[in-house]
């Protein structure tokens, strides 16, 4: 005698009550009613943790446009799309006054990372100069720490002679430059209203062009 499993389960079935088969389709019914639910309350759950990470901030960092990532790559800085604080400080001023970088929350900080021996940072001067007269009015600062060891006469010798005005601060024992993890000279950090770090980038810089304009403008324009 052959075993044959689908004419053993038709047995099966038809060999049921009129009563268990009701129960039996109940308890499908049951499941598959359960599993819908199940289904819909995780959907619903899903949507309203998205809802709250949206109110609160939390959420994931929004996609960079084109339009927006060209004024960027213009001036040669990497956007990051997740934007974190910037690192506080408490450094001394020329005129020997204190300075940190919260004083500056809900402008757009230019904060440059230079020394007098570095020839790079000599040329690019001048030119954050003129791009600080054109956007100062609008909110933009620009705070130049300057990592020169030893007697601060020659960064203020330095800045009389290239007639800069905008803030000078000095970190002789480099502890700024540490934590902003400075490699190289001169290195800029671009830091929104909030006071986030947007970019960051190495080298000079012809900061007085129309792509520097426009990069400032674009960070000027932001509603955070």
């Amino acid at each position: 005698m052959t075993y044959e499993p689908k004419r053993n389960l038709a047995l099966s079935v038809e060999g049921l009550s009129p009563q268990k088969r009701g129960n039996r389709v109940q308890v499908w019914i049951g499941g598959a009613a359960l599993l819908l639910f199940l289904v819909a309350g995780v959907s619903w759950g899903i949507g309203q943790f998205d809802s709250i990470l949206a109110v609160t901030g939390l959420s994931g960092p929004k996609p960079i446009s084109d339009s927006a990532f060209d004024v960027y790559r213009k001036m040669s800085f990497l956007p990051r799309p997740g934007r974190v604080g910037a690192p506080d400080f408490l450094l001394k001023t020329l005129d020997g006054q204190n300075r940190s970088l919260q004083q500056d929350r809900g402008k757009v900080v230019l904060m440059n990372f230079w020394a007098t021996w570095c020839p790079p940072c000599i040329r690019e001067m001048p030119a954050m100069q003129r791009l600080y007269e054109k956007f100062r009015a609008q909110g933009l600062e620009i705070v130049a720490v300057s990592v020169d060891q030893g007697n601060p006469d020659a960064v203020r010798k330095f800045a009389e002679n290239l007639k800069l005005n905008f803030p000078i601060v000095l970190d002789p024992e480099q502890v700024t430059k540490q934590a902003y993890q400075v490699r190289a000279l001169p290195t800029t950090y671009l830091i929104d209203r909030k006071g986030r770090v947007v970019a960051v980038g190495m080298g000079a810089r012809e900061w007085d062009g129309e792509s520097a304009f426009g990069l400032v403008e674009h960070l000027l324009k932001e509603k955070g």
